[in-house]
C-alpha cells in the first residue's frame, strides 16, 4: 500500500488568472514546477470536437520567456465572486480528463493547436483572481491531474496542496474542496493563501507582499503567518495593462508603425518585446535620450523607441489614469490599516512577487518612491515610526530558483507541504469530508 504521507506523491498546484503552475514529489525544494499552463479553457463544438492531447511540459524550465504575463485581447468575464453555481461532480473514471457529458474541454497545448472553426468559445477560468467557470476549473484541475502529472484519479493517492489568490469567499473555498474530493478523488487536500505562502518563500512570516499577476496587483499584509484580509488593497495596473500601453505607445510612434504592413501594430509584437527585458523603469531624475533599440520578432528585425519601451511598465508604479492611486499609496493604506506596532515590520520586510514584477529596474523604483512618501524627513523617530524600507529576497540556498524569486509561493508551498501534509492538524482527510461536507476546510489552517 502507497503511503499517502510521501513526499513524493505530494502535489502542490498553484492557481493564476494567467498561468497555473503545478508539480509532484517536493522531495527536493530547489526542484523548479514541472507544468505551466494557461489558465484558459476552451469548449469544441459538438459535431468537430479534435481529440484533447498531452500538453504536459515536464521539464525544469518553462517553454518560452519565464515572464509569466499575457497580453490577450479577449474580453474577460466578470469573476464570479459568489458560489451561485457549485461545481458538478464528474466520474471519477481515469480514462477521461472531464465530464463526459458536459462541454469538450481544450486545455494547454491542444487549445493552442486546435483550429479556430472546432472551437465554439473560450473561458478564462480565474479572472482577476477569481473563479470565472467552476465547472471548467474542474475539468482544468482533472487534466493537469491526468494528463500534465500522470495520476490516476481512480487511484489517486497523492494530497494536494492548493495555493490559492487571497480574498477568497468561504463559498470558492467549499466549491475548491468538493471539487478535490469527489472529482480529483483526493485522500487529504489543503488550501492556502498565496501571499502567506510567498512570505514562507522568502522565510518570512510578516510583511507585505506584492504581487503583481496579469489581472490585477494585490498588496497585502501578513503578520505572524496571519494574512490581513481587511488590510487587503488591488489595482488593475498589472501585467496586461503594460501590455495594452506598450501597444498604444508603439501606435503612436510614426517610425515603429510603419514597419507593419498595414500600419498597426500587432498585440503579439507587444507581448514579445515586454517579455524580452527591453522594457525597463528608470528613475524620475534620470536623464536619457530616446533612442531606437533592435529586436528581432517572427525572424524578422524592428527597431522600437526606447522611451516607449521605459514608460510603458511606469503604469505599475503610476498609473496613466488619473483617478487611479499610485502603488505607493495602496501600500501605504495598507500598511496603515494594520495595528500600529506592526507597521515598521511591514515596511522592513516587503516582498515584491509575480510574474510582473521582473521588469528590470522596478524595485529599485518602487524603493525610490517608497523613500520619498513613507520614510519621514526628520532624524526624530517615533516609536511606531518607520526608519527603513527593505525588500526580502529568496534564501541563497533555495540555488535552484536562483533567477525565479517572482515565483517565491511556489517555494513557500513546498515548504508546507513538506511539514503541514504529514500532520493531521492541518490537513483535510476524505473521513473528515465525508463526515462535515466542504465547510470542513475552515476549520484546518497551517
Amino acid at each position: 500500500m502507497v503511503s499517502l504521507h510521501r513526499e513524493e506523491n505530494f502535489v502542490i498546484i498553484e492557481l493564476g488568472s494567467h498561468t497555473t503552475k503545478a508539480m509532484q514529489d517536493v522531495t527536493d525544494v530547489n526542484k523548479l514546477p514541472t507544468v505551466h499552463i494557461r489558465s484558459r479553457a476552451g469548449i469544441a463544438k459538438p459535431d468537430e470536437a479534435p481529440e484533447p492531447s498531452n500538453a504536459s511540459q515536464t521539464d525544469a524550465e518553462p517553454k518560452g520567456s519565464t515572464m509569466s504575463v499575457d497580453g490577450s485581447t479577449e474580453a474577460q468575464s466578470e469573476p464570479a465572486q459568489g458560489a451561485d453555481d457549485a461545481p458538478k461532480a464528474n466520474s471519477t473514471d481515469s480514462s477521461n480528463d472531464q465530464d463526459t457529458n458536459g462541454p469538450n474541454y481544450l486545455f494547454g497545448s491542444a487549445l493552442a493547436s486546435a483550429d479556430a472553426d472546432t472551437i465554439d468559445s473560450t473561458v478564462d477560468i480565474i479572472a482577476n483572481g477569481f473563479v470565472n467557470d467552476w465547472d471548467a476549473l474542474s475539468a482544468f484541475l482533472r487534466h493537469i491531474m491526468t494528463k500534465e502529472l500522470g495520476i490516476r484519479i481512480t487511484d489517486n493517492t497523492s494530497a494536494l496542496l492548493f495555493s490559492i489568490p487571497a480574498l477568497w469567499p468561504k463559498s470558492d473555498l467549499e466549491n475548491l474542496t468538493q471539487i478535490a474530493f469527489e472529482d480529483l478523488n483526493a485522500p487529504t487536500i489543503m488550501v492556502i493563501e498565496q501571499p502567506l505562502l510567498a512570505a514562507y518563500g522568502n522565510n518570512g512570516v510578516t510583511g507585505i507582499v506584492i504581487d503583481m499577476g496579469h489581472d490585477t496587483t494585490t498588496i497585502t499584509p501578513v503578520i505572524d503567518s496571519a494574512v490581513q484580509n481587511s488590510s487587503i488593497a488591488q489595482t488593475t495596473a498589472a501585467g496586461a495593462a503594460v501590455t495594452q500601453r506598450l501597444q498604444a505607445l508603439l501606435q503612436a510612434d510614426t517610425e515603429t508603425r510603419k514597419q507593419f504592413a498595414d500600419e498597426r501594430v500587432p498585440i503579439e509584437f507587444a507581448i514579445a518585446l515586454k517579455e524580452s527585458g527591453l522594457c525597463k523603469l528608470q528613475l524620475p531624475n534620470a536623464d536619457s535620450a530616446d533612442e531606437r533599440l533592435s529586436f528581432e520578432f517572427g525572424e524578422k528585425p524592428y527597431t522600437v523607441s526606447s522611451d516607449a519601451l521605459a514608460r510603458a511598465p511606469e503604469i505599475l508604479v503610476q498609473p496613466a489614469q488619473t483617478s487611479e492611486q499610485p502603488l505607493t499609496t495602496l501600500i501605504r493604506q495598507a500598511v496603515l490599516g494594520c495595528d500600529t506596532d506592526k507597521r515598521a515590520a511591514l515596511w522592513e520586510n516587503m516582498h515584491l512577487v509575480g510574474g510582473s514584477s521582473q521588469f528590470p529596474g522596478l524595485r529599485e523604483r518602487l524603493q525610490f518612491e517608497l523613500e520619498s512618501t513613507v520614510l519621514p524627513a526628520s532624524n526624530i523617530f517615533a516609536l511606531s515610526q518607520t526608519r527603513d524600507t527593505r525588500f526580502c529576497s529568496l534564501p541563497e540556498y533555495f540555488v535552484g530558483w536562483r533567477n525565479h524569486a517572482h515565483w517565491a509561493a511556489f517555494v513557500g508551498a513546498c515548504l508546507v507541504a513538506k511539514i503541514a501534509l504529514t500532520d493531521s492538524r492541518h490537513f483535510v482527510s476524505r473521513a473528515e469530508y465525508n463526515d462535515n461536507g466542504p465547510s470542513v476546510i475552515h476549520t484546518k489552517s497551517f
